[in-house]
């Protein structure tokens, strides 16, 4: 009997503002990868300060899934993990190491864990009807409908808020509705964070640098080329510039919003990759090196 050897697939993630990126860079350059964003928002077009998409960080490592779709236009994670998959195939074919980095749990759980994907289409009345709802209505029908998810999917993405609405709308729990498919890949899963007083104190700098280098510019040039009702402007980061753009805040305000946000953010994400025992949680550079070549020598 032939066994068939699954191929290889590294996956470096953890919380907002730990050095993903950094580490896999350094990584995929000396062990010839390449690397697929696993960013649900850094796939859209022109959201580039507010996302930290930094493209120089990847210096000659090629990489995927960073530019992806305009801020209109609907993206989900059927339609991510279908990318991801056909990317993960050329990768392999080029001879090359595929990484998948981010924080994105979802999508990271997609391509990990094969998710069959529930295929409840978009029905306009019920959109209607959650739309009609404020954001503190929203999540207390999540509760209500289906309180296990409020532990994973981010509160302040309003498509993963309706998406999950949705599903449970239909008679089904957003929660359980993901089924695991058979492993398609030999999965090597390596954890970066931090304590939370550093990683506070890292989204803090970073939330000052974005203000400096232009997200208020940036969130008004997307505003006129898609409109204020783009679902990522929506997101941590755009929507309380909007907030101030519309005077109903200030400027000071709006910055330490925007820190408090994205530590609770951070924290859910941790939440999230607690849950997955097959992580290997590194301090270092080091670590991660020894465990990949490990791996790939197997």
């Amino acid at each position: 009997m032939i066994v068939k050897t699954l191929p290889k697939l590294i996956v470096i993630l953890g919380p907002t503002a730990t050095g993903k990126t950094k580490l896999a860079v350094d990584l995929a350059s000396k062990l010839n990868g390449e690397i697929i964003s696993a960013d649900s928002r850094q796939i859209y077009k022109g959201m580039n300060i507010g996302t930290g998409k930094d493209l120089k960080e990847y210096k000659k490592t090629k990489y995927h899934l960073i530019d992806v779709v305009n801020p209109n236009t609907r993206f989900n994670v059927a339609k991510y993990k279908k990318k991801v998959l056909n990317t993960i195939k050329n990768i392999i074919k080029r001879n090359k190491v595929p990484f998948l980095v981010g924080g994105t749990g979802l999508y990271i759980s997609s391509i990990i864990d094969n998710y069959d994907i529930p295929q409840i289409k978009p029905n306009k009345k019920t959109r209607e009807k959650i739309n009609k709802l404020s954001k503190k209505d929203q999540i207390k029908l999540l509760k209500k409908l289906d309180k296990k998810s409020l532990e994973f999917i981010d509160i302040d993405n309003p498509r993963r808020l309706e998406r999950a609405l949705e599903v449970c709308l239909n008679g089904q729990k957003f929660s359980t509705s993901r089924k695991k498919g058979k492993p398609l890949f030999n999965i090597l899963q390596i954890g970066l964070t931090f304590p939370r007083e550093k990683i506070n104190k890292k989204i803090d700098q970073r939330v000052d640098k974005m203000i400096k280098t232009g997200l208020i510019k940036e969130t008004e040039k997307i505003i006129k080329k898609y409109g204020k009702k783009s679902a990522p402007l929506q997101t941590i980061g755009y929507a309380e510039i909007i907030d101030f753009l519309n005077k109903k805040t200030t400027l000071k305000k709006v910055v330490q919003l925007i820190k408090t946000h994205t530590h609770q953010f951070a924290k859910r994400q941790m939440t999230w990759f607690k849950r997955d025992k097959n992580i290997n949680w590194i301090k270092n550079k080091t670590e991660a090196t020894k465990l990949i070549r490990q791996f790939l020598n197997q």
